[in-house]
């Protein structure tokens, strides 16, 4: 126990650091180029700003949150579904997957309003936006944790004539968690992005509402502040994934077991 809180320690030293570097030079440019906090707000203003409108920040970053779950799981759910259906019926692949590569490369800030026009400006919007931007990271990492098993262990479940559904569950499936949860990792973050730039487009409320409103009034402590909460709230949703993946993948160490 002693030698594992040592190690969170040493482990957490770096990050804080950084972090201090960070808020010095953010401190040491705005009294050398003597910047006005409509600027640029001093750390403290936002400090204070993130206590004060704590309640009101944490309430409208859960609903970030939870639009960026509900899309996660929505985009998650259709992308391991086509990943097995490309496993199974391999022609699909080349039938489904360029236009899977298509969406991803559309801007997401040009699909925004086009979601947000046909699925209106309520949750079912950034839902949808979240999904779509969650989609690519799993489907890709769910088709190459499924396609790369060693020839050996095929032929080993060729010995013992095991049907397709004993290869997929006993072998294809566990062999892809690792590069599943890489995906979802990536797709954590992603979503909440989603949420938050279709509540620019059109919300009343969530934190990409918050940080919209607050800059067009100027007060822009109060964007910084949010800024941050949203910051937060991916950090939050990648490390439940982090989590998880530790009890489900447990024979596989995390590459962020030593970062959170």
């Amino acid at each position: 126990m002693i030698s594992r809180y040592r190690s969170y320690m040493r482990n957490s030293i770096p990050p804080v650091v950084t972090f201090l570097l960070f808020v010095g030079i953010w401190q040491l440019a705005i009294w050398g180029f003597s910047i006005s906090k409509l600027i640029l707000p001093s750390p403290k203003q936002v400090a204070i700003m993130l206590i004060d409108q704590f309640g009101y920040l944490v309430t409208h970053g859960s609903i970030t949150l939870f639009e960026s779950v509900l899309g996660f799981l929505l985009g998650g759910f259709i992308a391991i579904s086509f990943a097995f259906l490309f496993q199974f019926f391999p022609k699909t692949k080349q039938a489904i997957y360029p236009y899977a590569i298509l969406i991803k490369a559309i801007p997401l800030v040009a699909l925004a309003p086009l979601v947000v026009l046909w699925f209106k400006a309520g949750l079912l919007s950034k839902i949808i936006l979240a999904a779509i931007i969650s989609f690519f990271p799993i489907l890709v990492n769910s088709v190459q944790g499924l396609s790369s098993v060693e020839p050996e262990a095929l032929d080993l479940m060729a010995t013992f004539s095991a049907s397709k559904w004993k290869v997929l569950t006993k072998l294809r499936i566990p062999n892809a968690l690792p590069s599943l949860f890489a995906g979802m990792k990536i797709s954590s973050s992603f979503a909440v992005v989603g949420a938050v730039v279709a509540e620019f487009i059109g919300a009343q409320r969530g934190i990409g509402y918050v940080i919209k409103s607050s800059s067009y009034y100027l007060e822009t402590d109060l964007t910084f502040a949010a800024i941050i909460v949203a910051a937060l709230t991916g950090l939050f949703f990648f490390g439940t994934i982090v989590l998880i993946e530790r009890k489900i993948v447990f024979w596989q160490p995390s590459s962020e077991s030593n970062v959170l």
